[in-house]
C-alpha cells in the first residue's frame, strides 16, 4: 500500500479525495497541494449566497479542526509546477519538491478568459477571493452586465438583481444554457429571469469596451449596439488545467485521461478526479464539472488506491438555483428518444422506453423519486400525470 499520498488541488475534489481516503482506513501520510489560499470548499455557493452576503464563509468542505483530527496536511498558497514521474516528486513554484508514492491531480480549471485587454470593470467568478472582489463592487442601483448564459452567469445575474443591481446578460449562443440543459427547460429559467427583471441578448458577443467620462464603461457588442456598465462579471467557462499532466507525458484530451477507476493508463500510481479527469464515453473524452461529480470520483479514485472494490457509481446528476426557483437535471436526457411531460416542471427522458434523464423545476419529489428509478420501464401513460406517484409508472 502507498505510503504517501499527494494530492494536488486543494478545491472540492482534492479536499474530497483526502477524507476519502481516511474514512476507507488509509493510515499514511496525506498532503494536500493548493494555490489558493482557503482551505477546500464547495464551489456552488459562489454565484449565490457567499455572493450575496447571505454566508459569511464559503461552505467548507470540513471545519479546521477536521483536518486536524483526519492528520491530513494541508499546504496553501502553493503552486505546484511540474510532475517528475521518474523521482515520484511535484516540484513547486518555490523550489521545494514533495515526493509521492501515489499522485492525484485535482487542479480542476482556470477561468476562461475574455480575448481583451484586461479592465478594472471586469471581474472573473471562479473563486471565493472572485466572489467577494465581485459583491465589493457589486453597489444597489448599479448597472451589470454579464457576459455568458451558462449555469455560472444566469446564478451570478439572478444574485446580483437581489442585490439591487439591474442586470444584462449576453450569450454568443442562439439560446441560454445551451452546453448541459435541456432547451425547454432553459425555457423556463428564461421566462423566471424575464420576471425578475433581467435583460437577455441572445446571439450577442462582447467585442470592445471604452471608458465613459463618468466613470463607467462601455461595451461595444458584434452587432454594434452599446451597452452602460458599472460592473462586468464573465462567467463563460474554464479550461481544464492539463499542462503538467501533458507535459508528463500523461495522455490528454480536453482534460486527463482516465479510466472507469480514474487512474492514468499512462501510469497506475497516478490518479486523476473532479473537473479535470476525462473518461471516454461513446468514442469521445467527456469530462463532468457537478457537485456530485467531485464527491464521486474522490471516493471513487480512493477505492481504486487502495485497492478496494469498486462501487456503483450513482446517476450523474445537477441543479441550479436562480430567480427563486430550483432546477434539478438527473442523468443524460440528450440520450432519450421520447419525451414525457409530467405537469408544468417535470420532463422525463426515455429510450425505448427506460428512464434515462429528467428535470424538474421545484420538484425536488419527483427528481427523488426519478433518481430511483433510473434503467428502469417506465409506462408513458401514468408517468405524464402528476397526481399518480411517479413509482407506479414503473412497467410490471
Amino acid at each position: 500500500m502507498a505510503e504517501r499520498i499527494v494530492i494536488l488541488g486543494a478545491g472540492h475534489a482534492g479536499g474530497a479525495t483526502a477524507i476519502a481516503l481516511r474514512e476507507l482506513g488509509f493510515s499514511g501520510s496525506i498532503l494536500v497541494i493548493g494555490d489558493e489560499a482557503h482551505p477546500p470548499y464547495e464551489r456552488p455557493s459562489l454565484s449565490k449566497d457567499y455572493l450575496s452576503g447571505a454566508e459569511a464563509d464559503p461552505v467548507w468542505l470540513a471545519p479546521a479542526e477536521r483536518w486536524v483530527d483526519l492528520n491530513v496536511t494541508l499546504k496553501l498558497g502553493a503552486e505546484a509546477v511540474a510532475i517528475d514521474r521518474d523521482k515520484g516528486e511535484i516540484r513547486l513554484a518555490d523550489g521545494s519538491v514533495e515526493a509521492f508514492d501515489k499522485l492525484v491531480l485535482a487542479m480542476g480549471g482556470r477561468v476562461r478568459r475574455l480575448p481583451l485587454t484586461d479592465h478594472p470593470a471586469v471581474r472573473y467568478l471562479r473563486t471565493a477571493d472572485d466572489a467577494r472582489a465581485i459583491a465589493a463592487a457589486a453597489k444597489p442601483g448599479a448597472r451589470a452586465l454579464v457576459i455568458g448564459g451558462g449555469v455560472i452567469g444566469l446564478e451570478a445575474a439572478s444574485t446580483l438583481r437581489g442585490l439591487g443591481l439591474t442586470a444584462t446578460v449576453i450569450e454568443a449562443g442562439e439560446r441560454l444554457l445551451g452546453r448541459n440543459v435541456p432547451a425547454e427547460a432553459a425555457e423556463w429559467l428564461t421566462a423566471a429571469h424575464a420576471r425578475i427583471g433581467v435583460e437577455v441578448k441572445l446571439g450577442r458577443s462582447l467585442q470592445a469596451l471604452e471608458d465613459a467620462a463618468d466613470g463607467s464603461v462601455i461595451a461595444r457588442l458584434d452587432d454594434g449596439s452599446t451597452i452602460e456598465a458599472d460592473l462586468i462579471v464573465v462567467g463563460i467557462g474554464i479550461i481544464p488545467s492539463t499542462e503538467m499532466a501533458e507535459a508528463a507525458g500523461l495522455p490528454v484530451a480536453g482534460g486527463v485521461l482516465v479510466g472507469e477507476d480514474y487512474r492514468s493508463p499512462a501510469d497506475d500510481r497516478i490518479f486523476v478526479v473532479g473537473d479535470l479527469a476525462a473518461r471516454t464515453r461513446d468514442g469521445a473524452a467527456v469530462r463532468m464539472e457537478t457537485w456530485a461529480h467531485a464527491q464521486t470520483s474522490a471516493r471513487a479514485a480512493a477505492l481504486a488506491i487502495l485497492g478496494q472494490p469498486a462501487e456503483v457509481e450513482p446517476t450523474p446528476w445537477f441543479w441550479t438555483a436562480q430567480c427563486g426557483h430550483n432546477l434539478q437535471i438527473l442523468g443524460d436526457p440528450a440520450a432519450g428518444d421520447a419525451v414525457v411531460p409530467r405537469g408544468d416542471a417535470v420532463r422525463l427522458y426515455l429510450r425505448d422506453g427506460i428512464l434515462v434523464g429528467a428535470v424538474c423545476l421545484d420538484q425536488p419529489r419527483d427528481f427523488a423519486t426519478a433518481r430511483r428509478l433510473m434503467g428502469k420501464v417506465l409506462m408513458a401513460e401514468t408517468a405524464s400525470d402528476p397526481a399518480t406517484d411517479l413509482r407506479k409508472a414503473v412497467a410490471a
